[in-house]
């Protein structure tokens, strides 16, 4: 056997997948079936220590708020084998547009799990509230509902301040409950609100957003189609009722 014939043998059965090893192999893709899942999951499976307790993938992570979300919907992804594709971090810009679990960044770690804990701690250093915007987009309110991002922005000591928050879902009384991570950045549970978080979103882009798929990114946020959710009504509320009552009108139509 000459030495073109020993590489091929060699590299077909190691499989493409040593040469190039993505953090993990997406065989799924994401649709309504699979969001539909996610909100179930995040609903039933979702718990305040995910971060703080036993040995799951995100056990150990340190977080703040934004580092929660967007490990969680890690999470999911790798357990399902579906894609986790973001913007590119703004390091990673002139080479790319998005990133996400095809990279071959982590190439030198063998074990998958280890991998994309590396991933995930990549991604924690690279995005947080500021981005969380390019990666999401508004829901119409039918959608609010489990697993659907919350961001804010309030001022104080004239400086902005910006947080984010997931909902787990709805109580017994069918009140929302928002689960969120803090600053600074360390391994703790999830704080907890009901009905209310602590402050209401007063302009686009906060308010309540969904996660963008791999297709999403490449298209004008206004070109989503409404199908996957897609809607600035909660926008045309804030501009009837205004900051003080938007929250208050979303939980009365939610309720009915």
């Amino acid at each position: 056997m000459n030495v073109l014939s020993l590489f091929v043998v060699l590299f077909f059965s190691m499989g493409a997948r040593d040469v190039h090893a993505e953090v993990w192999h997406a065989t799924e893709t994401w649709n309504s079936y699979w969001e539909n899942d996610y909100q179930k999951w995040v609903n039933n499976n979702l718990k305040t220590n995910v971060f703080k307790g036993g040995d799951g993938l995100l056990s150990g992570i340190p977080t703040d708020c934004a580092d929660a979300l967007y490990d969680i919907r890690i999470q999911y992804a790798y357990e399902h084998s579906l894609p986790f594709v973001i913007n590119a971090p703004e390091e990673l810009r002139s080479k790319m547009k998005l990133f996400g679990n095809n990279t071959s960044m982590f190439d030198s770690i063998t074990n998958e799990k280890s991998r994309v804990r590396a991933f995930i701690d990549y991604v924690n250093d690279e995005e947080g509230t500021a981005t969380i915007f390019n990666d999401t987009f508004p829901v119409a309110i039918k959608e609010i509902n489990s697993g659907i991002v919350y961001i804010v922005e309030w001022s104080l000591l004239g400086k902005q301040e910006k947080h984010s928050y997931m909902l787990k879902g709805f109580d017994a009384d069918h009140e929302l409950l928002y689960y969120a991570s803090d600053a600074p950045r360390k391994v703790r549970k999830l704080q907890v609100d009901i009905k209310y978080p602590r402050f209401s979103f007063g302009e686009a882009p906060f308010g309540f957003r969904r996660w963008k798929h791999p297709e999403h990114l490449l298209m004008q946020e206004k070109d989503i189609p409404a199908e996957d959710g897609y809607s600035r009504e909660q926008y045309d509320l804030l501009a009837k009722v205004g900051k003080k009552q938007v929250l208050k009108e979303i939980r009365r139509r939610l309720q009915n």
